[in-house]
Order: C-alpha cells, then structure tokens, then sequence
C-alpha cells in the first residue's frame, strides 16, 4: 500500500512539474514574443523612413527586401505569442472566407523574398467561399509556402494549387526541393525537428509545428507527401462553402472546373480530424 502510495505521489510530482515547466516556457515565449516586437518596429520604422529619403534603385531594392522580411518577422513572433497561450484561450473565429483573399496576402507576404532567392513562386486562385478563422488560416499557409521557398533553393519551383475532395477543398503548397526522407516524416511536425537539413538551411525547425497546432484549433487536416531528391506536398483541408466557379462560365468550362485537379496518392503524414 505504501508503495502504491509513494508512485502516484511521484507520479503527480512529475506532472506537477512538468506543467509548471510548460507555463514557464510559455511565459517565456508570450513575453519573447512581444518584447522583441519593439526593436522590430523601431528598425521597420527607420527602413521606411531611409527609402523615402531617396535612394538609388538598387539600394532602396534591397531595403525594401529586409523590410519585407522584419513585417514577417513580426508576424511570425505575434504566432509564437498567440501559440504559447492555453488551448482553451485560443478560440477560432471561423467565418465565410474568400480563399482568393488568404491567398493574396500570403503571396504579398512572400513574392519579394522568393524573387530574391530565385524561386518561381505561381498561384491557382480557386475562387471560393471556405469557413475558417482568415487570421490562423494565413498563418498555416505562410509557414507552409515560406517552407516550400526556402527548401526550393534557387530557381526552384513552389506552386500553390487546389483540389475539390467532397465537401472540402484541399489547398497544396508544392515544391521542387530536395525532399523529405521517408524516416523523418512521422515527426516533421515536432518541434525543432528539421528532416535531414540540420546546418543545411537557417531557421530553428519551429515553422511546421505552429502548421499543426493552429490546423489542430482549426480542425483543418494538414497532411505532407514527399519524395527524396523530387520535392514535397504540404496540404490542408478546408471545409467548402461554394463552388470554385469562375463569375461566367458556360457549361464546359464549369464541368472541367468540376473535375479540376488531379488526385494524388494518400499523404504519408497527416494531422488534424479526417
């Protein structure tokens, strides 16, 4: 009896512990992800204020590259902020969406920086209505397109395209890099967790993760097919709320509309509700 006593005593010592732990790294996050905003702006602020004062071309050019990538910085330190909280204070705010709208903020938010690195960077609007929270739905899809760019490499290819599943469209964030091996797939999600490109790219491995926990609150299924030395396939399911149908269509155009895009095989990795 003691003894039973004295393993759940440890037991609950050890969830103790680790839950304090777990607030802590996520107070830590929460006030990482503010404060360092601060000297974010400041250096923002005196971009904008440098290429206003004129420039030649190719140096405003180049500013304006680092300023694109500081306002997705912040973007990226206001997902960690958001992410470090409670489940149960992160609350989506799911409405009809326009999935063109997403799109082009996601493309605004990477179209600079992939002329930069040389990567062909090409969007299929599909034109339709989906329900999802817009906010967390671009923080999905600029995590998985930024992904795509970096592994892409110069003159490299990232397409973002759609499939109609049923009642759900899937949006695919495709590229031509080197691919994911087979054996790191299951955990590619994890934190930190980076594949096989540990000191081959920059970045902390945290990108993918934020891509399943937000898809998780979203209960958007996001799921990864790839192919070593071929590319990758990062997709998420959005429930459909009309037809990706152009403004005027005739009949045959719709019936092809209707049957767009091919299926591949079954992801190899998936998280989120199926």
């Amino acid at each position: 009896m003691n003894a039973n006593m004295s393993a759940a005593g440890s037991v609950d010592e050890v969830a103790a512990l680790a839950e304090a732990s777990r607030q802590g790294m996520a107070r830590l996050m929460a006030v990482a992800g503010h404060d360092l905003k601060q000297p974010l702006q400041v250096a923002m602020l005196s971009l904008v204020r440098a290429v206003g004062e004129g420039l030649p071309v190719e140096a405003a050019r180049r500013l304006r590259i680092a300023l694109d990538a500081m306002k997705r910085l912040g973007a990226e330190l206001d997902d960690i902020a958001r992410l470090s909280q409670r489940e149960d204070a992160l609350r989506p705010q799911p409405r009809a969406v326009l999935l063109d709208d997403v799109l082009a903020q996601v493309e605004r938010d990477w179209r600079v920086y992939a002329e930069a690195c040389g990567t062909r960077l090409e969007i299929r609007w599909p034109t339709v209505f989906v329900e999802t929270d817009p906010v967390m739905l671009r923080t999905i899809l600029r995590n998985l397109v930024g992904n795509a760019i970096k592994y892409s490499g110069p003159r490299g290819h990232v397409h973002i395209g759609w499939r109609l599943r049923g009642d759900t469209i899937s949006v695919d964030v495709h590229d031509d890099g080197g691919g994911i091996p087979a054996a790191n797939l299951a955990r590619i999600f994890d934190a930190f967790e980076r594949g096989d490109q540990q000191g081959r790219s920059e970045g902390l491995g945290l990108g993918l993760t934020i891509v399943r926990q937000t898809a998780e609150l979203l209960r958007h299924p996001v799921s990864v097919r790839s192919v070593e030395n071929e590319g990758s396939t990062f997709s998420v399911e959005l429930p459909l709320l009309s037809r990706p149908y152009p403004r005027v269509v005739d009949i045959e155009t719709a019936a092809d509309i209707e049957t767009a895009g091919e299926e591949p095989a079954p992801a190899s990795a998936s998280h989120g509700p199926q």
